[in-house]
């Protein structure tokens, strides 16, 4: 088994201003969530309104989701966010606004998430 895995959640949002809701299990031969990262083509003034792993909060509510975007200026292997939570097949639970500010819709919200043992 590999010691390290990129688990991907897509969701479209559709229109300006959209609140989505992600509820997904993360792998269970994995031990640790040690890292987050969304993509940064999506717009601007996007809100993490909650963040949950089994009920337990990651981020502050209403946290920018720009905090969590990096850009192709940014080197691949420092483009996480570093996390240090328990993964063993939890639920992660997501709720993203749609800051309006996106250049076409509907759109592609993509999150990496970074698994390891």
């Amino acid at each position: 088994m590999n010691n390290k895995k990129y688990q991907l959640i897509e969701k479209e949002v559709t229109k300006a201003g959209e609140l989505v809701r992600i509820s997904e299990d993360l792998d269970k031969d994995y031990k640790k969530l040690t890292g987050v990262s969304i993509l940064w083509t999506m717009g601007e003034q996007n809100i993490l309104v909650s963040s949950s792993i089994s009920g337990k909060d990651i981020f502050p509510k209403n946290l920018e989701v720009a905090f969590l975007q990096s850009n192709t200026y940014v080197p691949v292997n420092e483009r996480f966010f570093d996390l240090e939570e328990a993964a063993n097949g939890n639920k992660i639970e997501l709720e993203y606004k749609d800051g309006g500010g996106g250049k076409t819709y509907p759109y592609t919200l993509k999150i990496y998430l970074k698994l390891e043992n």
